[in-house]
């Protein structure tokens, strides 16, 4: 009887040493995609469309590059991924496309009301 809680309570203390290691180790970045030969194509779509001048689109075209730019950065650092053009995996890497495109969509909103909530 005695041998089998010691036996136990060793099971016990293992698992719980086991889960507090698990806790404590840094599983490192992950990897995900981004489609970004569909979110340039999404934005050349949008600026075709708008009719506007060539100057204004050349404009809007560099400010939503940086938005892109700062969504990829901000998605390394704040999530801890490797991002990857998804043409480069070939399978099993979490799509990010739609986190990206919201980032830069909320980058171009800030932007065009003059905030710039970064350098």
């Amino acid at each position: 009887m005695v041998l089998s809680a010691m036996l136990l309570a060793a099971g016990v203390a293992a698992a719980v040493a086991a889960v507090a290691v698990r806790a404590a180790v840094d599983d490192g970045p992950r990897i995900v995609s981004v489609r970004l030969a569909e979110l340039a194509a999404e934005h050349a779509e949008i600026a075709a469309r708008g009719g506007a001048a060539p100057e204004d689109i050349r404009a809007s075209t560099r400010l939503w590059a940086a938005a892109l730019e700062r969504a990829l950065d901000d998605m390394v650092r704040d999530r801890r991924t490797v991002v990857l053009p998804a043409r480069a995996v070939a399978a099993g890497a979490p799509d990010a496309t739609g986190v990206v495109r919201r980032t830069i969509e909320d980058g171009m909103k800030h932007a065009a009301s003059g905030r710039e909530d970064r350098p």
